[in-house]
């Protein structure tokens, strides 16, 4: 599919598809001047904007995609490359603190939802007697 039709099934702008793949988040089929996303891309949008709704920069969504389409698990590690996972593991591992920080906060949002939803229940149904 061309670019005006991806960016209506995703609901993102050309702009912002189109800075995505200059920060190669997303590498489209390009022939002949003219990209073509398929499915796959789709589902990777998808991704991205769930991460970032989740409060990944576009900088740590793109270590992690590159990390996940490059790791070769058999590959002997450079003490560089050692000390780049080292960062990439700390970053996610904080990622993860963060995630159940925001779980608790949002069980703890719930039961104050849901305690009002009584509330207010049962002052409506108190009051819906007196207007019968």
């Amino acid at each position: 599919m061309k670019i005006g039709e991806f960016a209506e099934r995703t609901r993102l702008s050309k702009d912002t598809i189109r800075y995505y793949e200059k920060i190669e988040l997303l590498q489209p089929d390009i022939q002949k001047k003219q990209r073509s996303y398929n499915e796959e891309d789709i589902i990777k949008i998808k991704t991205i904007v769930k991460l970032k709704q989740n409060g990944f920069s576009l900088l740590e969504i793109k270590m992690l995609f590159d990390w996940s389409q490059n790791m070769d698990k058999d590959k002997e590690l450079t003490k560089e490359e050692i000390e780049k996972l080292i960062l990439l593991k700390e970053t996610f591992q904080n990622k993860y603190t963060e995630m159940l920080h925001k779980e608790e906060q949002i069980k703890q949002i719930k039961q104050v939802l849901l305690r009002a939803d009584h509330k207010l229940e049962w002052l409506l149904e108190k009051n819906r007697e007196r207007f019968r």
